[in-house]
C-alpha cells in the first residue's frame, strides 16, 4: 500500500510543475502545504519509499531497516566518530523521531539575527510560523500516566533542586508503546506522512517515491531541470525529468548539501554543518522501570539550557541490545536485567563544525565533524550531570557510553571527568539532530543562501529544511525547520512569476475599475 496521490512512471518520464520539492520530511512537507493551498501543481520527489503505519513491526530492529538511512548506522568522520540516524523514507526523519515539539530559544533566534544578518528573523515574527507547525501536528502534553522512565528525570530534578520540563509532542492520544518513534503502528504520531502530506496531495500534489534526485540543471541563473532516477525493488532503474518553475531543496541538512554541490553551488553550501553530541548513559535500578511499556520519557533536565541538555532514550529490548552491543565485554550481562535498566543522555550544543563534501566515485557524500576542547568539557559536564541525576533517582549503578568503563557504584564517582577530559578513542558520541550545513541571511562571507532560502545567483532555487538553522538550537529541530520551511515558501510564493502576474492583474483591474 502507498500513499494516496503517490505514483512510480513505468516508463521514463518528462513532467511539468510549478513547482518541484526535493524531500518529504518536515521542511519538504511545511512546503508543499504552503503551494498547493495557493493552488500551484506541484510534484515531489522523495528517495525513500512510502512505510503504511499499519505495516510497521514490533521489532525495531525491522522498523530500522525500512525507514532509517543506512539502517542508522552512519558516522561522521572524526575523533571519535559520531554515528547520526537519518529518516529515509515517505515523510522522512519525522517518521523515525520522538515527535517531541519545541521552539528554538527566543535569545538564540536574536543572536542568530544578528550574527547572521537575517531580515524579518525576530522571535515575534517566527511566532506564526511555529504556531502554525505545532498545530500542524497537534502538538500537547501527553495525559496520563507518562511511566517510571519519564518519573526517573522528575525525581532527580526534584532532588537535586534542577529543573525540568514537560514536553510536548506532535500526535493524538495513543495507548500504544513507545513505538511510535519507528514508525507509529497506531497511526497516533503526528509524522509528515499523516499529516500534511496526505493533505497535499488532496491538494494535486504528486508525490514519487522511492525516486532519488541526483543533480538540478542549472543555466543563466536559474534551475533549468530536476534529474532523477526511479527505482521499485527489483525494478530497472527510471529516468525522471522534471521542469518546474521553482525548485526547493528539502532533503536534510546533509543531503541538501550534497545535492547542491553536485548541481554546481558550493559557495558556504556544507561548509558549517552542526550536531547535537549526545553521550548516553545506562542506568541499573533495584525496581523494573519496563521502560519498553511507556512512551519514551517525555520530561527533561533543563537547568542548563540552552547548552546542555539531559533527557531519555527510546527503550526496546532490541534497541537496548544494541547499544549494549558497543561494549559487549562489560555490558551483555545487562541484557538479563533490562526490564530493571533505562537509557537516558545528555546533549550539548557544540562550537565545533563539520562538513559535507562529495568525493569523485563515493556512493554518498563525506561527513566530517571536528570537537573542540570546550565541547569535550562541556560532555564532561553534562556526562558528570546526568551521573548525579541517574543516582539521585536510585540507580545502583551507572554506564556511560565510553568502551572499557566497568560503571560507576555510587554517585561520588560521577565526578571523575569533571576536571579532565573523556577518552577520546572510548568514548561512544551519536545524534539524530542535523543542521546548519545551508545558514542563511545577508552576511555572504558566512551564509549560503538569503534571509529567505533563496541560493543566491539563482532566481528560482531555493533550501528549505533544517539546512537553514543557523547554528545547533540545543533542542529538538523539528518545529524549527518547519517554521522556516513555511516562511521560506511564504516569500517564494509572493515572488513568483505567477504571484507576480497575479498582483499584475489585480493592479490593471483595480485601475480599470
Amino acid at each position: 500500500m502507498k500513499l494516496k496521490g503517490s505514483f512510480r512512471p513505468s516508463n521514463p518520464a518528462q513532467l511539468d510543475a510549478d513547482a518541484a520539492i526535493i524531500g518529504s520530511g518536515a521542511g519538504g512537507a511545511s512546503v508543499a502545504d504552503v503551494l498547493t493551498a495557493a493552488g500551484l501543481s506541484v510534484i515531489m520527489l522523495e528517495e525513500g519509499k512510502h512505510i503504511p503505519s499499519s505495516a510497521a513491526s514490533p521489532i525495531a530492529s525491522e522498523a530500522i531497516s525500512a525507514a532509517w538511512r543506512c539502517g542508522g548506522v552512519t558516522s561522521a568522520i572524526g575523533r571519535p566518530p559520531i554515528v547520526y540516524a537519518e529518516g529515509c523514507c515517505v515523510g522522512g526523519g519525522t517518521e523515525i523521531n520522538s515527535a517531541i515539539t519545541q521552539r528554538a530559544d527566543s535569545a538564540l533566534i536574536e543572536q542568530w539575527r544578528k550574527l547572521n544578518k537575517i531580515e524579518n528573523f525576530t522571535p515575534d515574527e517566527l511566532t506564526p510560523y511555529y504556531e502554525r507547525a505545532e498545530a500542524a501536528v497537534n502538538a500537547s502534553l501527553t495525559p496520563g500516566p507518562l511511566g517510571r522512565a519519564t518519573d526517573i528525570l522528575r525525581q532527580a530534578g526534584e532532588a537535586l533542586g534542577w529543573k525540568v520540563s514537560d514536553l510536548k509532542r506532535g500526535q493524538r492520544d495513543c495507548k500504544g508503546a513507545n513505538r511510535c518513534s519507528y514508525v507509529c503502528p497506531s497511526g497516533a504520531k503526528q509524522s509528515m506522512a499523516v499529516t500534511l502530506l496526505p493533505k497535499a496531495v488532496d491538494c494535486g500534489m504528486r508525490l514519487l517515491a522511492q525516486t532519488r534526485v541526483h543533480k538540478i540543471r542549472i543555466e543563466k541563473g536559474r534551475a533549468i531541470e530536476v534529474l532523477a532516477q526511479s527505482r521499485a525493488e527489483g525494478g530497472p532503474a527510471l529516468s525522471v525529468r522534471v521542469k518546474a518553475n521553482m525548485v526547493f531543496v528539502c532533503a536534510g541538512a546533509i543531503h541538501t548539501a550534497a545535492l547542491l554541490r553536485c548541481s554546481g553551488v558550493h559557495k558556504r553550501v556544507g561548509d558549517t554543518l552542526r550536531f547535537h553530541p549526545t553521550i548516553k548513559a545506562t542506568a541499573l535500578f533495584s525496581e523494573p522501570v519496563d521502560a519498553h511499556k511507556s512512551r519514551p520519557p517525555l520530561a527533561a533536565i533543563t537547568e542548563f539550557m540552552p547548552d546542555q541538555r539531559i533527557g531519555g532514550s527510546v527503550f526496546t529490548p532490541g534497541i537496548f541490545g544494541l547499544s549494549l552491543a558497543e561494549d559487549w565485554k562489560n555490558r551483555g550481562d545487562l541484557m538479563r536485567d533490562w526490564r530493571f535498566c533505562g537509557s537516558y543522555y545528555g546533549m550539548i550544543r557544540p562550537r565545533g563544525v563539520g562538513s559535507v563534501r562529495l568525493i569523485p566515485g563515493s556512493n554518498g557524500p563525506v561527513v566530517t565533524f571536528k570537537l573542540v576542547p570546550e565541547d569535550w568539557t562541556a560532555l564532561s559536564q553534562v556526562l558528570t550531570r546526568l551521573g548525579q541525576a541517574l543516582f539521585a533517582a536510585g540507580a545502583r549503578k551507572v554506564f556511560p557510553s565510553i568502551t572499557g568503563h566497568e560503571g560507576w557504584t555510587s554517585p561520588d564517582q560521577v565526578h571523575e571527568f569533571w576536571n579532565k577530559p573523556l577518552p577520546k578513542q572510548a568514548t561512544n558520541l551519536m545524534t539524530i539532530h542535523l543542521f546548519s550545513s545551508c545558514p542563511p541571511g545577508e552576511h555572504r562571507d558566512v551564509c549560503a543562501v538569503d534571509s529567505y532560502g533563496r541560493v543566491r545567483g539563482i532566481e528560482n532555487l531555493f533550501v528549505a529544511d533544517g539546512s537553514l538553522i543557523p547554528e545547533a538550537p540545543g533542542v529538538n529541530p523539528q518545529m524549527t525547520s518547519m517554521a522556516l520551511a513555511f516562511r521560506v515558501a511564504e516569500a517564494a510564493l509572493c515572488h513568483s512569476p505567477r504571484e507576480r502576474a497575479r498582483s499584475a492583474s489585480r493592479d490593471r483591474n483595480q485601475e480599470d475599475c
